[in-house]
C-alpha cells in the first residue's frame, strides 16, 4: 500500500473497540480497495460483506471464504436469490455473539464520488437481529466509518479515513420493540449522520468539479515529509473539511469562477494545484541527488510489471468505482510473478543476488517519491521565476 497511495490520514482509531462485537458501516466510494484500507487499519480481524455474484464458483466460494468475505445478495441477483440473506444474517449474528468485527458498506454499492447516498436497511437489519440474538448486550456497537481519496482513480492517491463514535444498538431497543420499521429507521438514521461526519461530503453533483479545485488549493497548506506514509490524528481530514464548508459557505458565481480560472492558469504552466502556493520543505535536494540511482533502478526493475497493470487496467475497465482496485491487484498480481521470473533466473545463474529481491519494492517506492521530489522542486523553481 505505500507504493500504491501516496498518504493514508487517520482519525479516530481509538472509536474502534479493541475486542467484542462491532458492525462497522462504511461508504463505498472504490470497490475492494475500500475493504483492504479498513483491514490494514484494523488491529482486529474483519468479515466482509460482499455482493454475492462473485461467489458463484466452487473455487471463488473457496477462496473468498477464506479471505473472510461473506455474499450477501441483492434484488439483481434474483428475486429468489434474496431469501439466501436469511443464512448471511444468521452467520452474521453468530460472527459477532463471538466478538468478531464485520465491515458492511451500507450504501449497496460503490460510487466514486464525495458524497453519501440513502443508506440500504441490511446494516440495521443485521444489528437488529444481532442483538436480539444476543439478548441486547450493550457490548454490540456499530462504528460508522468514512473512506475519503483525493482522486477516486488516481494512482499514488491520498485517503483519508475516518473512525465516529460509537453507536450502541441496545439503546434503540424500546423505539424496535415498539415499531421495528420506526426502530430500523432510527439506526439508519443516526449510521448515516455517523458516516457523514466522517467524510469530505460535497452536497449536490453539480459542485464536484468546483469543488475539487478548491480542495486541491486547500491540501498546499498542507504539506509532508517524503518517506513517512502513515498519519493518525493529524487533524488532516478535519483541514478537508474546513476547507469545503469554506467554500460552500462561500459558493458564488464569483467565487467559481475565480476558481476555474486559476485552475486553467495552472494547468497552462503545467503546475499541480496543490503545489500552486505550497511552501517546500528544505532538503529536496539533497534527496534528488542521493536518490538518482536509486529511484534509476526502481524503474528499470519495475517498468514492465507496472506498465502491464496499467494497459490491463486502461484496457479492460471502464467503470470509474473498478479503476484504482484494478489497477492495484494486477499491479501486485504482475509485480509478484516478475519477482518469481527473476528469482528462477537468479537461482540458476547468481544465487546469491536472490537477497537483492526484498529491496526491489523499496526501489519501487524511491522511483515514486523521487518523482513527486521532482515535480515539488519544479514547482518551487517556477513560483520563483514567476515571483
Amino acid at each position: 500500500m505505500r507504493i500504491h497511495l501516496r498518504r493514508l490520514f487517520i482519525r479516530g482509531l481509538e472509536n474502534v473497540p479493541s475486542k467484542g462485537p462491532i458492525i462497522l458501516t462504511c461508504n463505498h466510494g472504490n470497490a475492494f480497495l475500500d475493504a483492504v484500507i479498513v483491514a490494514i487499519t484494523l488491529n482486529r480481524p474483519v468479515h466482509f460483506l460482499t455482493r454475492a455474484d462473485v461467489f458463484k464458483k466452487p473455487f471463488q466460494r473457496y477462496i473468498l471464504g477464506k479471505l473472510k468475505m461473506i455474499p450477501v445478495y441483492r434484488i439483481r441477483d434474483g428475486i429468489d436469490s434474496l431469501e439466501q440473506n436469511t443464512e448471511t444474517f444468521a452467520l452474521c449474528s453468530k460472527i459477532l455473539k463471538q466478538g468478531g468485527a464485520i465491515l458492511i458498506f451500507s450504501e449497496g454499492n460503490a460510487h466514486p464520488e464525495k458524497r453519501l447516498r440513502p443508506l440500504k436497511k441490511g446494516s440495521a437489519r443485521i444489528a437488529i437481529q444481532a442483538a436480539e440474538a444476543m439478548e441486547w448486550t450493550r457490548d454490540l456497537k456499530i462504528v460508522p466509518v468514512g473512506i475519503n481519496y483525493t482522486n477516486h482513480t488516481q494512482f499514488r492517491t491520498e485517503i483519508l479515513l475516518g473512525f465516529g463514535l460509537p453507536i450502541t444498538v441496545a439503546d434503540f431497543r424500546p423505539e424496535i420493540e415498539s415499531d421495528l420499521a420506526r426502530g430500523t429507521r432510527a439506526i439508519n438514521h443516526q449510521i448515516f449522520q455517523g458516516i457523514e461526519a466522517e467524510m469530505v461530503h460535497v452536497p449536490e453533483k453539480n459542485m464536484d468539479e468546483v469543488a475539487d479545485i478548491a480542495l486541491a488549493i486547500g491540501r498546499a497548506e498542507k504539506q509532508y515529509p517524503l518517506f513517512r506514509f502513515r498519519y493518525v490524528n493529524e487533524g488532516r481530514l478535519d483541514h478537508e473539511q474546513h476547507v469545503l464548508a469554506n467554500f460552500i459557505e462561500r459558493d458564488s458565481p464569483e467565487i467559481r469562477e475565480k476558481l476555474f480560472r486559476f485552475a486553467k492558469k495552472s494547468q497552462d504552466i503545467h503546475m499541480p494545484l496543490s503545489l500552486a502556493h505550497a511552501q517546500i520543505p528544505e532538503g529536496r535536494m539533497a534527496f534528488l541527488v542521493l536518490g538518482f540511482i536509486p529511484a534509476l533502478l526502481g524503474l528499470i526493475i519495475h517498468a514492465l510489471p507496472m506498465s502491464l497493470a496499467f494497459w490491463f487496467t486502461g484496457k479492460k475497465v471502464r467503470d470509474a468505482q473498478f479503476i484504482n482496485s484494478v489497477l492495484m491487484g494486477t499491479g501486485f498480481f504482475f509485480t509478484a510473478i516478475w519477482y518469481i521470473l527473476i528469482a528462477v533466473f537468479k537461482g540458476f545463474y547468481a544465487p546469491f543476488l536472490l537477497l537483492l529481491i526484498p529491496i526491489f519494492p523499496i526501489l519501487l517506492r524511491i522511483a515514486f517519491l523521487y518523482s513527486e521530489a521532482l515535480g515539488q522542486q519544479r514547482a518551487r523553481s517556477l513560483r520563483k521565476s514567476m515571483e
